[in-house]
Parts: C-alpha cells; structure tokens; sequence
C-alpha cells in the first residue's frame, strides 16, 4: 500500500494551523443536526449515513473542520476536557485536541498521525457526534443573544 499523502502545511506564522487547507467535504445529518464535514486527509470523514440528500446550498447547524496534524505523536490519551458557556476543549493528550465553538457553531479537530482510521471511527466520531448533539440541545435552551432575563420583581 502506498504511503497516503495528505497535504502538508508548512506556514510558522500559524502555529495553531488554523488555515490548513481542507479541501475533502461531506455533509451528513447527525439526529436533527446538519453538519458539514471537511478535512485534509479522506481517512478522517466519518463512515456515518450521508447526508448527499441535504440542501448543498443552504446553511449549516454546524461545521466540523478534522485536520490531521501529521507533526503530532502519540497514542490518544485519557481525555481532559475544559467546558465553559462558548467554548468546549477536549484534549487527548498530544494526539487529539478538539474544539467547539458553541457561538460560530464550529467543531475543530487536530488529530495526529497515530491515531488510525479504526479508532477514529470507533472512538473520536462518536464523540464529535456526542458533542455535536449537546451542542444543539444547548442552544434549543439558551436564552438568545440581547435577550436579558425578566424577573417578577417589577
């Protein structure tokens, strides 16, 4: 089997490779949620129900942005996870850091070279899912933006 080639992004100016380039893209619907995969490496789209029935043009509930980092070693590590209102990271040590932007409605995911397609299958997709669907609860039972809560003191 021939090495796989995934492209490489080599820019020091962005150390956090926020402009890795992603050009693989799927949409899938996961429970009532529209999600718009991309990635720089095929091994990384999730094998879940394609969701090719989706209206490509309209807009997505969220977006997920998977970049293999092929800089990044290691097995995945027990995970830690900082949650607070807006923002949700997930890291595994060296191998996986995820991110989930509750108020841009973006998950993104730097996963490294030693992670295979199995377990990210079996182990990294359920969880994206699972964050992708508390995501979208949150937000069903969030107060929305420039609303202030009324108390009946008054």
């Amino acid at each position: 089997m021939p090495p796989r080639e995934l492209l490489a992004h080599c820019d020091p100016l962005d150390l956090l490779r926020r402009f890795v380039a992603t050009p693989l893209k799927a949409i899938y619907r996961i429970g009532g949620v529209r999600v718009m995969v991309q990635t720089n490496d095929f091994t990384l789209l999730p094998t879940l129900p394609s969701g090719a029935s989706l209206d490509v043009t309209g807009n997505w509930d969220l977006e997920w942005k998977l970049v293999r980092d092929v800089d990044a070693r290691g097995p995945l590590q027990p995970s830690i996870t900082v949650d607070c209102r807006a923002l949700t990271v997930v890291q595994m040590g060296s191998a996986c850091l995820l991110g989930l932007d509750h108020e841009r409605r973006e998950l993104l995911a730097f996963i490294g070279a030693d992670v295979d397609a199995h377990t990210h299958q079996d182990f990294l997709v359920p969880l994206l899912c699972q964050m992708t669907k508390e995501a979208s609860a949150a937000e069903r039972f969030s107060v929305p933006a420039g609303v202030e809560e009324q108390s009946g003191n008054g």
